[in-house]
C-alpha cells in the first residue's frame, strides 16, 4: 500500500526513556552535571505560545490573518514528580528560600524573590539507535531562569514512598528580553566527539615568536560559548596570510578520545577571512589560530565519520576584543 508506511530511518529518531534532569550539560561533549534528583512517571516540557490577531476589530478582516498575527510571550513549563530528593533539592523547590548558612539541613523560606533563586536546568533524554558511550545520541531541553512556581509539595502514603511535584518556569531577563527562555539540542549517536578548548600557553608556533598566553588571556568553552579576553597585537602573527595584520586572535586546540573514527574533521571562522572550513584530520597538532574581526563570528566544527555529519556551532558573543 502506497500510503501505509514509515519513514526508514524511523529507529534512528525515536526518543526512549524518561530522560534525566540535570543543573548543567554541555551539548558540544555530551558531558552532564549533577543529577537534581530521581523521578516517576516521567518529564513533561511544554511551551504554550501566546498570540494576539492585531486584526480582530478591522472591519472586513478576515480571522486570523497571518500578517496580522503576532506571537506576544512563550509560557515555558518543566514539570514532573521527584522521588528522590536532598536539601539542595528541596531549596529549589522552595522557590524563594535559603540553606541556614549555620545548619545546611535547614531551610527557610522567603517573602521576595531574588535573582539567585533562578536557575538554568536541562532535561537530556537518549535518542536515536546509537545512545551508548561517548557519542551517544541526545535530546536536550536547556530551561532558563527557571523557577519552581508550584510551590513546594509533598505526598506521602502508606508502606509508600513519598513523591515531590514540581512545575518550573522558565523565565525572560531584562538582561536578554529577545531569548525566549529554552532552547532545544538534538544530536543523533555515532559520530563521535571533538571536543575544542583554549590552546596552551606554553605552545609555540614556527611564524611567531609569541606564544598564545601573549594575546590571549581566560579563554574557555563552556557549552556553545566562547569566553576570554583577546589583546590587540600590532602587525599581527604572521608577516602574510589570513593571520597577518593588526588585530586579535584566537588560538584553540581539538581533542578526541579517538580521533580515528573520522574520515573528516573541518574547522573555520564563519564568516572567515578568506580560508573558509580547514581540514585538520591530517595536523599532528589538531590545533588552529583565527584572526577575530567581529564578535558576530561564529567557529564552526564539522565532524564526519564516513556516515554521520555532525556540526557544532560556537559564539564569540562574548570575547572580548581589546584594541589598540
Amino acid at each position: 500500500m502506497k500510503y501505509t508506511q514509515i519513514p526508514v530511518d524511523t529507529f534512528k529518531n525515536l526518543q526512549l526513556n524518561a530522560g534525566i534532569l540535570l543543573d548543567g550539560f554541555n551539548p558540544a561533549t555530551g558531558v552532564i552535571g549533577n543529577l537534581i534528583g530521581a523521578t516517576t512517571g516521567g518529564i513533561q516540557f511544554a511551551d504554550d505560545p501566546e498570540f494576539s490577531d492585531f486584526g480582530e476589530d478591522i472591519d472586513n478582516c478576515p480571522k486570523n490573518m497571518k500578517e496580522l498575527k503576532k506571537l506576544t510571550n512563550h509560557a515555558v513549563t518543566m514539570s514532573g514528580t521527584f522521588v528522590s530528593l536532598t536539601a539542595s533539592t528541596v531549596k529549589m523547590l522552595v522557590g524563594a528560600g535559603d540553606v541556614d548558612v549555620n545548619n545546611n539541613t535547614h531551610i527557610i523560606p522567603r517573602n521576595d524573590l531574588l535573582d539567585k533563586d533562578f536557575e538554568d536546568i536541562w532535561w537530556v533524554g537518549d535518542y536515536s539507535d546509537d545512545n551508548a558511550g561517548d557519542n551517544a545520541g541526545f535530546i536536550a531541553i536547556h530551561l532558563m531562569n527557571a523557577l519552581n512556581t508550584g510551590g513546594f509539595q509533598i505526598q506521602s502514603s502508606d508502606k509508600a514512598k513519598g513523591t515531590f511535584a514540581f512545575s518550573f518556569e522558565g523565565h525572560y531577563s531584562m538582561k536578554a528580553q529577545d531569548t525566549v527562555p529554552y532552547e532545544i539540542y538534538v544530536k543523533a549517536g555515532g559520530v563521535s566527539t571533538v571536543t575544542v578548548a583554549a590552546e596552551a600557553g606554553s605552545t609555540t608556533f614556527p611564524w611567531t615568536e609569541l606564544t598564545p598566553s601573549d594575546f590571549q588571556s581566560n579563554v574557555a568553552v563552556t557549552g556553545d560559548e566562547i569566553t576570554g579576553t583577546l589583546a590587540y597585537i600590532e602587525d599581527g602573527l604572521s608577516p602574510a596570510g589570513p593571520l597577518s595584520g593588526s588585530g586579535n586572535f584566537l588560538a584553540l586546540k581539538f581533542g578526541s578520545e579517538d580521533w580515528s573514527k573520522f574520515t573528516s574533521v573541518k574547522v573555520g571562522l564563519d564568516p572567515s577571512q578568506g580560508t573558509g572550513l580547514v581540514e585538520i584530520i591530517d595536523d599532528p597538532d589538531k590545533n588552529g589560530v583565527f584572526k577575530i574581526t567581529s564578535n558576530e563570528q561564529v567557529l564552526k566544527v564539522v565532524a564526519t565519520d564516513g556516515v554521520d555529519t555532525v556540526t557544532n556551532v560556537y559564539s564569540l558573543a562574548k570575547l572580548v576584543l581589546e584594541e589598540s
